[in-house]
């Protein structure tokens, strides 16, 4: 790992110790960025002891003191490392991995020597998938998909899209519109970066508006449509087509272990988005392979 991946990996923690706050304090009923409840010092939730700056250290806090308040010795949840680990990940690797997608060096790319515009569309997928990832928590946690991330999505998506639509100055690999790569040609009515994105929009806010009609909200909220709305805005089509897919048979495996075991009855919910965000992260990291091995399993 060089010493920018690194950096960028601590400054990665960083953020994740916000997202925790974020994440932990958000209530429903209310607004996600509500700066009242995000104001104040952090305290122990069993004995309210205000933590020091040396008990925040993200990561290494949670380290050093063996996942255990140092007042009352209640066991320190997870959720706060796993966040913080995987928002350094994906603040080091998320560069990275843009720089191959778009077969751009890293030289290029570090030396600050590709247009501005290039750095523009690497913070906009950066963020994109650490809005994935917030709303995956929340969800999870909560069973609710906060408007304000969606929007935020919605508007990355469009500004993605406008930077691969006019971006100028800087020869990206052929088919990199695409996760899916050249198999775009197969599956997508347009060959124009605007009117697959629209697409994606529409197709998959429809599809899931669709799903709640039919099972009458008990199935799919509303948040899961508005979800699937701003991931095709992101993404596109058909690249939103194969995350739904995805997280259909991520989501069916998961329910059906959940029944078998009786964590879960027929009647309990399941939070979706985090199913669709997986779908959407294995279709950016290997749409093109799965497509791939699906046909050569046909023999096509």
């Amino acid at each position: 790992m060089s010493w920018y991946n690194a950096v960028l990996f601590v400054l990665g923690l960083s953020f994740g110790s916000f997202f925790n706050v974020l994440i932990l304090r958000y209530s429903p009923d209310g607004k996600l960025f509500d700066f009242r409840k995000l104001s104040g010092r952090s305290r122990c939730p069993k004995c309210l002891k205000t933590l020091t700056p040396g008990e925040l250290i993200p990561l290494f806090s949670f380290l050093v003191l063996r996942g255990k308040c140092s007042s009352c010795g209640v066991k320190i949840s997870w959720f706060y490392p796993f966040t913080e680990a995987v928002t350094g990940v994906l603040f080091a690797g998320a560069p990275l991995f843009i720089n191959f997608f778009y077969g751009v060096p890293n030289a290029v790319f570090w030396n600050l020597t590709a247009p501005l515009w290039y750095y523009a569309l690497v913070l906009s997928w950066l963020l994109v998938i650490l809005s994935f990832l917030v709303i995956a928590i929340i969800d999870f946690r909560f069973y609710v998909v906060p408007d304000e991330l969606n929007i935020v999505l919605f508007f990355l998506g469009a500004a993605i899209t406008a930077m691969l639509s006019f971006g100028k100055g800087f020869p990206l690999l052929p088919f990199r519109e695409s996760f899916l790569e050249n198999y775009v040609l197969l599956f997508s009515p347009a060959q124009s970066v605007l009117w697959n994105h629209v697409l994606g929009a529409v197709i998959g806010g429809l599809f899931f508006y669709l799903l709640v009609i039919l099972s009458r909200g008990r199935g799919i909220g509303f948040g899961d449509v508005k979800l699937a709305f701003a991931s095709g805005a992101v993404i596109g089509w058909p690249d939103v087509g194969l995350s739904i897919f995805i997280s259909f048979i991520v989501g069916g495996l998961v329910g059906a272990v959940l029944l078998l075991f009786q964590k879960k009855g027929m009647k309990d919910r399941i939070p979706y988005a985090p199913f669709l965000v997986l779908g959407v992260i294995a279709t950016m990291l290997f749409g093109r392979v799965i497509i791939f091995n699906y046909f050569r399993l046909f023999g096509m």
